[in-house]
């Protein structure tokens, strides 16, 4: 899809991992990226009960391919200060290095510690 702003057109990409709904919205004339959650200056979140690494590995690569066609110049992203494209493509590449096996593994248990945390917070709230 694309927003049309009258002065400013968005392309809404979607972006799944850090959660399934993810997006980023680029704006392709002026080369910025407003990422959202799914990358900022920081350390990625996929630990989450509704993330998926597999998902997150493709959205950076695509990210990675978007910095190298020269399509993003300036990120603003969700969370932290922007930064641009060379930051970006270091961010997205160390996230896609850093998903193997243990990280795999790691995250899986933080995962289910997050899950019974989010169902204990929502059965205390039902009552």
């Amino acid at each position: 899809d694309v927003i049309n702003l009258g002065d400013r057109q968005l392309t809404v990409l979607h972006m799944p991992g850090h959660s399934r709904g993810s997006i980023c919205l680029h704006d392709k004339e002026n080369k910025m990226l407003f990422s959202g959650d799914v990358v900022y200056d920081g350390s990625m979140i996929d630990w989450l009960p509704y993330s998926r690494i597999s998902d997150y590995i493709r959205s950076c690569e695509r990210l990675v391919e978007m910095v190298d066609k020269e399509e993003i110049d300036q990120v603003m992203p969700g969370h932290y200060n922007t930064f641009g494209s060379k930051r970006l493509h270091r961010l997205a590449s160390n996230y896609i290095a850093s998903a193997g096996a243990c990280h795999r593994a790691s995250t899986c248990v933080v995962k289910s510690i997050a899950s019974l945390a989010l169902r204990a917070s929502n059965s205390r709230s039902a009552c």
